[in-house]
């Protein structure tokens, strides 16, 4: 099926009957789409997870900015579907396509899957078989597109080998314009499956497991040869110089993060010693304040975002933090959008920190002790003592913060049942500072089961199993369960296990991934999607040794990624695993000596640079002394004077609106598959990013004075509905048109746009009723006329719809015939469609929606394109609505 017939049927026939189709639409503010006969090379760059987690994926944005900024590259994005678009796409034997075109997958040159977690790993293997894919690279040929994986999880690629022709070791801005000119190349040579793996070998930070000689023991490992040639990681060196996406995706559908993450620095020098990201992400590297401030208005500017997010492992650890937030924080009050700070050390400078971005209510403060003794803390390279915790909890309360937030791990090496029960002693303490402050202070406690992953010095530690996992959570739960002021939240058991089979597993894992695919399991990071019985069948099957992927390793022994290089040797891993074991604390060698763990052999200029930076900029700040860490400043007061509080009324200062206007908007196109929230967020983004002077409610989370005149329906189509806009500045209708034209999504539009009074009743509670338009397939001229005459003839209509009481969604049955004031069948205009004519009308308080009138007809919601034409509101008759808006 061709792309065009492909997205034709897709928006007749699969869109209107899946869950959210806003998830597959691929015409969000800022994708790219291009002419496919202009390009050369066209790519997927897949997140192998739902839409709502992974098109906040920060790495997806970058990769997407680079590839497509080349003339002759289209790259293009797919997810993993969701279980009802899954079962759509298989009855119906169509493919995997990608958003932007709809392409099936299988068409295109190379398909990049990105790797942020082992358990995404079965989506992969479905993405593949629904594109028509074979899984294993050694069952396809030539017509086959290469398919390759990035991203944090692939510092182990043997468990996914079998399955990627290869992988892209470390940061991917640079190399990936080197993949994309290659495969070009390659292209134009039409050069061969084998001679364009051969190729890609030679390019640093490429592995491609067919062509590295693994060796097979006795026992059934499969590991790399001793003296086995290294695969080198990536650096993005000058991230000033790096790409960052400032046209960014702006989503439809709401996300788990629905923000701009910005980020500020990579890497990190903390040495948390079961952190694998800040092990394989060193040396830390960092954007300049200047080049962060371009890109959060640049950003801001094209996306209309309300959140920017400074991301990093360690965003306290930005050399000029306190310059890095009073800028952001600066910017963000100009545009009305909130800062927020991912990462927060255990410290009273965090607490500054997050003081300083946050606003008058303080919800929330999230820290993440890990362990709650001071043996273990030690153990991890974590060290804090008890008191400074509860010092930055009281810190914390003192300021206003409604609860503190406390993550920790269960499952470390050497942990004990007494250092089970310090989590919950802490978590008691911590409640009790914050109840000297507020009554209803509260502490929420996070615990996830440590999983020692590569390239970490706890990679030779043993993982606890599955009930000794329920044991130690139930020690936390006997103690902290009962409380009302406490929150206990914990991992899912079964996921982190089997997240450990995965990650420290050799190629043998493949056969267990594959035979769980085929046993039905998908989206195993979602807890009402995970199957674990079909991974329990898994193992029987493939005899999968589980014991052997939980157990301690020796420290002599070869370990499955043994042939990737992240420039920290492994004897240094071992060195510090030693360390651990004896309790020694190593600091961050940013603020004391560098500890020699090999980064610094291999990238001294990074490391000299990254010296350099922190010690300038901690001591420009006055925030530093060597070997003391970072000290809290004490100008927290005067940095929050600068906000425009009203301390009597216990809020923001916002002026008040002096102009209304109306508009009569349009919502046309794929965009009828909007939910009436994603409609909303679509307006209100366009309305910042064309920067109206809207007016703000007052209280502690301030929105936009917008109002609708009524709900956007899934489905349907509109060219009558209005829009009230409240200005504290005047803009004539005319200027606010222009405006809107430079920022409207194409599916949006803005038909008429007047000034109404300051004071007239909302919109949605003038609205009467509306006129539609039904574009009926599939259904005779004849038996239409005939169902809509015994409809109007009809005394009553009774039907069983979901209503709402007191709070709970119920199923009543109410009449519909006095809802319906006109309904007519018009003459045929098409061979294909019949249009029906409906206008509906509230009537004691109810009314009778378009949807309805379809179940009555018996007509799915495949079968029928539906238009809102236009409002008439109470002061009108039904015989004659309005053809502008309303005035009064």
């Amino acid at each position: 099926m061709k792309s065009a017939d492909l997205a034709q049927y897709l928006e007749r026939e699969v869109l209107p009957v899946v869950e959210k189709p806003s998830r597959y639409l691929g015409t969000e503010v800022n994708s790219v789409h291009k002419d496919p006969s202009t390009v050369e090379v066209r790519l997927a760059l897949v997140f192998p997870d739902l839409y709502d987690l992974g098109l906040g994926n920060l790495g997806l944005h970058i990769l997407y900015a680079v590839l497509n900024a080349l003339p002759w590259c289209w790259a293009e994005r797919a997810y993993a579907p969701a279980p009802d678009m899954e079962t759509a796409l298989r009855e119906r034997e169509l493919p995997l396509f990608s958003l932007e075109s709809k392409t099936p997958l299988g068409e295109l040159d190379g398909i990049g899957f990105t790797l942020q977690s082992e358990l995404t790993y079965t989506n992969i293997l479905n993405c593949l078989d629904l594109s028509g894919i074979p899984l294993r690279t050694k069952d396809r040929n030539d017509q086959h597109p290469l398919t390759f994986a990035g991203g944090p999880a692939v510092f182990n690629p043997e468990p996914l080998a079998p399955f990627m022709d290869f992988f892209v070791i470390g940061d991917g801005e640079e190399i990936v314009l080197e993949l994309a000119e290659l495969l070009r190349e390659l292209k134009a040579d039409g050069a061969s499956r084998a001679q364009a793996l051969e190729a890609l070998a030679e390019l640093e930070g490429i592995y491609v497991p067919a062509l590295y000689p693994m060796e097979t023991l006795p026992d059934g490992r499969v590991l790399p040869p001793v003296d086995g040639p290294k695969v080198v990681k990536r650096i993005t060196r000058d991230l000033d110089g790096a790409t960052f996406p400032v046209d960014y995706l702006v989503p439809f559908t709401p996300q788990v993060h629905d923000r701009v993450s910005l980020e500020v620095l990579r890497g990190c020098t903390q040495g948390c010693r079961f952190c694998q990201a800040g092990m394989t992400t060193r040396p830390v590297r960092e954007r300049s304040l200047e080049k962060v401030d371009e890109l959060m208005e640049r950003t801001l500017a094209t996306t209309g975002y309300e959140e920017v997010s400074l991301v990093s492992l360690s965003t306290c650890d930005y050399s000029r933090v306190k310059q890095l937030v009073d800028q952001a924080v600066g910017r963000a009050e100009k545009d009305r959008v909130s800062v927020s700070l991912p990462s927060l050390r255990l410290d009273s400078f965090s607490v500054d920190l997050a003081d300083r971005v946050a606003d008058v209510r303080r919800t929330g403060l999230t820290v993440a002790p890990e362990a709650a003794s001071p043996r273990l803390r030690a153990l991890i390279n974590k060290w804090i003592p008890d008191e400074g915790l509860l010092e930055m909890a009281d810190q914390a309360y003192a300021l206003g913060w409604g609860h503190v937030k406390l993550y920790f791990m269960i499952g470390l090496p050497t942990e004990r049942d007494d250092d089970v029960e310090a989590i919950a002693d802490l978590t008691l303490r911590t409640l009790d500072v914050g109840r000297a402050h507020n009554p209803r202070a509260r502490v929420n406690t996070g615990v996830s089961t440590f999983v020692p992953k590569p390239f970490t010095p706890f990679q030779w530690a043993p993982q606890i199993g599955i009930q000794e996992t329920e044991r130690r959570q139930r020690i936390l739960a006997g103690q902290l369960g009962r409380n009302r002021g406490v929150k206990f939240g914990r991992h899912n058991p079964e996921e982190t296990f089997l997240e450990g089979l995965v990650s420290r597993s050799d190629r043998r894992a493949g056969d267990l991934i594959e035979e769980a695919y085929r046993q039905g399991a998908r989206l195993d990071a979602w807890h009402e999607h995970l199957d674990f019985d079909a991974w329990q069948r898994a193992i029987a099957i493939t005899g999968f040794d589980v014991e052997d992927a939980l157990r301690e390793r020796a420290t002599d022994e070869r370990l499955p990624w043994d042939h990737i290089d992240v420039m920290i040797p492994k004897e240094w891993f071992l060195e510090d695993w030693e360390r651990a074991r004896a309790l020694q604390y190593a600091e961050d060698c940013r603020h004391s000596k560098c500890h020699r763990c090999g980064v610094i052999d291999r990238e001294r200029p990074l490391c000299a640079h990254m010296l350099r930076d922190s010690i300038a900029g901690a001591k420009q700040e006055g925030t530093f002394k060597m070997g003391a860490g970072r000290q809290a400043p004490q100008d927290r007061e005067e940095a929050r004077k600068q906000k425009k509080f009203d301390p009597k009324a216990g809020r923001l200062e916002e002026p008040d609106p002096v102009q209304r206007i109306r508009l009569r908007i349009a919502r046309t196109g794929e965009l009828r598959f909007l939910s009436h929230l994603e409609t909303m967020n679509a307006w209100l983004r366009a309305l910042r990013r064309a920067r109206f002077p809207l007016a703000y409610s007052r209280g502690y989370h301030p929105h936009p004075k917008v109002s609708f005149s009524t709900a956007f329906p899934v489905g349907e189509s509109s060219t009558g509905d209005y829009m009230d806009l409240l200005l504290v500045e005047h803009l004539k209708p005319e200027d606010l048109l222009a405006r809107l034209e430079n920022v409207l999504h194409g599916g949006m539009g803005v038909l008429t746009a007047e000034e109404v009074p300051m004071r007239v009743p909302s919109l949605m509670s003038q609205v009467d009723g509306f006129d539609y338009a039904l574009r009926v397939r599939g259904r005779s001229l004849d038996r239409l006329r005939s169902q809509v005459r015994d409809l109007m003839e009809a005394k009553e209509l009774p039907l069983v719809r979901r209503a709402k009481k007191r709070g709970r969604r119920v199923m009543v049955s109410q009449d519909m015939r006095p809802g319906i004031s006109r309904l007519e069948v018009l003459e045929k205009e098409s061979e294909s469609e019949v249009e029906i004519r409906f206008r509906n009308q509230t009537v004691a308080g109810r009314t009778t929606r378009a949807k309805d009138l379809l179940r009555l007809l018996d007509l799915g919601p495949e079968s029928v394109d539906v238009l809102r034409q236009d409002t008439f509101f109470v002061e009108q008759t039904p015989e004659k609505p309005p053809a502008t808006p309303l005035a009064t």
